[in-house]
């Protein structure tokens, strides 16, 4: 058979199959076995009729259209076999041909995405760790201390005074307009305010200082250059407090603190412990600035070419990623689509660029990880997998055991390469092969204590600095970066398992 292909954008492989005049009559003789046992032909039985009897009822034309889909589809698996070419998703056919010499036909073909990746191991990023200071150490055991707060309620009304906590609703307006639009009757959400001007914007500290319950505040504030929400960065915001409550806050003794955080050693080891975990932190943070800015100039040096299945197949991960958010909270995606007034297939357009760059960045970290060699063995196969085991209660170790060496030991093995290509990278990075042997230490994930806060309430306060929690980097490999199939991809499954046909 002859095949002749010629590579297109997208990583679109476009295959012209020639097919002999011996292929055309063998289609068109088993077209003919079929239409005369599925329609009746005067002076034959069903079945009976032969070929140049069926031709000169039904035509040539149906005769062909009749043979077309059997004979294509068979001619262009056995042209995938003869050129080895493994489709990505479904092919389109573009032109048939079979009426006449020379009989042929036409199809694209998505073929795997291509990377050539530039003189990665060149590219350079500096290391820079943040100091950690004594007031950053104070701020955090505050932080501790705040924890084992107990609010009382007043039992005697007074004005707010530092220290209170004030559950408030808030609303604010930037330029003239409300920073968070709401539906029609719907009320404003309660909220929590710290009265400590080291947690509240200036300005707006001033005005609730010596406040009653039951009161309005409004309050204009201009918001510092440097705000990290950018909406309101430098502007003048209007702040509208209706003050519902206010609590006393009882904070513990400092020597008491060690006992609460069930600390063994005294206040001043628990400072230095504190200290060193701020240390690790500011580590880990420089760690990720370092891996985050050598992925994205690696990507931007990068030359690929992607199908668009690949970048449709991310954009619906990000998707599905949203939704199961929204049905943790009880919300149906329909629900939340009907009420933004868009569609899910809009949306996918929507994430198009997003999900590309997501799929470069795992792509280019994928083909590192095989330059580098970083797949494991079975000797750190084995030991992660009894690492984790651990970790559980003992009656579940052995069935545990067993699932992680079978249904999960494709993910056991990509844990592994995200900590290998992580440190491979840094060390490339920094040029330091030091980080080869190091671990990252883990980051407790502390939360201020207006979790849960409305928008409002949060543009309200001072962000709180370096205790706040430390982003992750993205995974290396695995997880949302992962292009390859996976059992909660039903997208990618069909893809990788079923052999595409053709549209």
């Amino acid at each position: 058979m002859k095949v002749t292909t010629e590579k297109k954008p997208r990583s679109v492989l476009e295959l012209t199959v020639e097919l002999d005049k011996e292929q055309i009559e063998k289609a068109l003789d088993r077209a003919a076995r079929r239409m005369s046992q599925k329609y009746n032909i005067p002076g034959f039985r069903k079945g009976k009729a032969p070929r140049f009897i069926v031709e000169n009822y039904f035509g040539r034309e149906a005769l062909l259209e009749e043979a077309s889909d059997d004979l294509i589809q068979k001619a262009f698996q056995e042209a995938l076999k003869q050129e080895g070419i493994e489709p990505y998703a479904q092919a389109h056919l573009t032109a048939v041909n079979l009426g006449h010499p020379p009989f042929n036909f036409t199809v694209e073909v998505p073929v795997a995405p291509t990377v050539e990746l530039p003189d990665y191991r060149a590219i350079r990023v500096p290391f820079e760790q943040d100091e950690v200071t004594d007031e950053m150490v104070n701020h955090a055991m505050e932080h501790l201390r705040d924890r084992h707060v107990v609010l009382r309620s007043l039992e005697e009304p007074r004005p707010a005074q530092y220290g209170d906590q004030l559950t408030v609703q808030i609303e604010t307006y930037v330029d003239g307009k409300p920073l968070e639009s709401r539906g029609e009757g719907e009320e404003i959400p309660q909220s929590t305010l710290v009265l400590d001007p080291e947690r509240i914007v200036p300005g707006l500290y001033e005005a609730l200082l010596g406040v009653s319950p039951n009161t309005m505040v409004d309050v204009t504030v201009r918001m510092a250059d440097d705000h990290e929400n950018e909406q309101v960065r430098g502007k003048d915001v209007r702040f509208v407090v209706n003050v519902l409550e206010i609590q006393e806050r009882l904070l513990p003794e400092w020597d008491e603190l060690p006992a609460l955080e069930n600390f063994e050693g005294t206040l001043d080891e628990l400072r230095e412990k504190t200290r060193q975990e701020l240390i690790a932190a500011a580590r880990k943070s420089a760690e990720d600035r370092v891996f985050l800015e050598y992925v994205r100039q690696v990507v931007a040096a990068t030359t690929f070419d992607l199908p668009e299945a690949l970048i449709e197949r991310e954009a619906d991960s990000i998707l599905r990623e949203r939704e199961e958010e929204y049905e943790r909270y009880g919300v149906r995606p329909e629900q939340v689509y009907e009420a933004q007034g868009t569609t899910r297939e809009a949306l996918i357009e929507r994430l198009k660029p997003a999900a590309e760059e997501r799929a470069k960045r795992g792509l280019v970290l994928r083909e590192i990880a095989r330059a580098e060699g970083l797949a494991p063995d079975e000797t750190e196969i084995a030991q992660e997998i009894e690492d984790i085991v651990a970790s559980m209660e003992e009656e579940q170790r052995d069935s545990a055991r067993i699932i992680l060496g079978s249904e999960l030991r494709s993910f056991v093995a990509a844990g592994i390469v995200d900590r290998k290509l992580r440190r491979r990278i840094l060390a490339i990075a920094t040029g330091d092969p030091s980080f080869e042997q190091q671990t990252t230490p883990a980051v407790a994930d502390e939360t201020h204590e207006a979790a849960g806060a409305t928008p409002a309430a949060e543009i309200a306060e001072t962000p709180t600095g370096p205790v706040d929690s430390i982003p992750e980097a993205a995974p290396a490999v695995s997880e949302g970066n992962d292009t390859s199939a996976s059992t909660e991809d039903g997208a990618a499954v069909e893809a990788a398992a079923h052999k595409p046909g053709m549209e």
